[in-house]
């Protein structure tokens, strides 16, 4: 006698002789849990009506497929009948394909050397270079400052540095500054409340060859939103002044003028504009020391002086005699000045990546 099992059917014999782990038992649906149950208490009854002495009938599992029609002459038997095509995700070669051909190679992803160096200048490092490089570049820089030491004759400046860079940290160059004095309120103030006369120079004047040296580098942020690169240094140089007094009677006397030697130096700082390569703006603080004359104390009519024996000497009348008998002292010019700064060749390169 023979039994066969169709559809369905079919599907859960292989439940009846394989163990199922519990763990897929629990996640099998309520439905295939109790189909299996059923199939399995269908068999047993099956096998219990089973008279004795009786062979045991062999059981044939006849798939739906097997009950078509045989195929014709010429045509391939096996067909497609009961294949399953899984889509494993195999290539032509039997690989897997892992969606690297989508996403490409690195070395593509970065693009041209132009594209990289795009990318790199906008990633925020720690440790950034310096935003100018002023190696083998010239300086021009016009300035305009005043001075702050002298509080009977104010000076005002203009200026023009030009420099030469020899490392992106040291330069030489020169220093060329015109001085505009005058008199402040307080010389007329003394003069006319304590009945005194002053002696003073104006410096018509300065030029000097100078050293700079900058050892100082660093950032500000500025709100949180961007950086300003600014740099300071050490400026020294030494080269003429040209001062001439002013004459505590003017009405009586002309000035006379002293060319002299002398030397500076000072303190210089640049702030970096963020995308403009040959522009800095400046500021900074020099001290001229240098040798000058004044006008001689017995020079002019003074009755304090004739009480004391000196009086008046009529000679010194003429401003070359009175340069003559004038010595020189030491005299300082603190000025603290504005200015900016145009770098040539406007462009620069780095030598090394970033």
């Amino acid at each position: 006698m023979r039994r066969s099992l169709s559809g369905a059917s079919m599907a859960l014999v292989p439940l009846l002789s394989v163990t199922v782990p519990t763990s897929a038992l629990a996640s099998t649906s309520i439905y295939g849990t109790v189909a299996a149950a059923s199939a399995t208490t269908s068999a047993n009854a099956a096998a219990d009506e089973q008279p004795e002495g009786e062979e045991e009938e062999d059981l044939v599992i006849i798939d739906e497929g097997e009950e078509e029609e045989p195929p014709a002459e010429g045509e391939d038997p096996g067909g497609d009948a009961g294949v399953v095509d899984l889509d494993l995700g195999l290539d032509d070669d039997n690989t897997v394909d892992d969606g690297a051909a989508a996403e490409g190679s690195g070395e593509e992803a970065l693009g041209t050397e132009e594209d990289q160096i795009k990318a790199e200048k906008g990633l925020i490092t720690v440790v950034q270079r310096q935003r100018m490089l002023k190696k083998k570049r010239f300086e021009l820089s016009p300035q305009f400052g005043i001075t702050v030491n002298d509080p009977y004759v104010r000076h005002y400046t203009i200026g023009l540095d030009f420099n030469y860079w020899l490392t992106n940290r040291m330069a030489l160059g020169v220093t060329g500054t015109g001085l505009i004095g005058a008199k402040t309120p307080r010389y007329d103030n003394i003069r006319f409340q304590e009945g005194l006369l002053l002696t003073a120079n104006r410096t018509l004047w300065q030029g000097s060859v100078n050293f700079t040296y900058n050892p100082f580098y660093g950032k500000i942020a500025i709100f949180n939103r961007a950086l300003l690169h600014w740099e300071g240094g050490l400026v020294v140089g030494g080269g003429a002044t040209q001062t001439q007094v002013i004459p505590r009677y003017e009405s009586l006397h002309e000035p006379f003028s002293t060319v002299t030697g002398g030397g500076h130096f000072g303190l210089v700082g640049r702030f970096y504009a963020p995308k403009i390569d040959w522009v800095s703006f400046n500021f900074g603080v020099r001290s001229w020391v240098y040798a000058d004359k004044l006008e001689p104390i017995n020079r002019g009519p003074d009755s304090d002086l004739i009480a004391m024996g000196v009086g008046d000497d009529p000679a010194l009348d003429d401003p070359a005699e009175a340069k003559k008998a004038s010595d020189f002292q030491v005299a300082f010019n603190v000025t603290f000045f504005l200015g900016v700064s145009f770098y040539l060749p406007t462009t620069f390169k780095y030598s090394t990546p970033r």
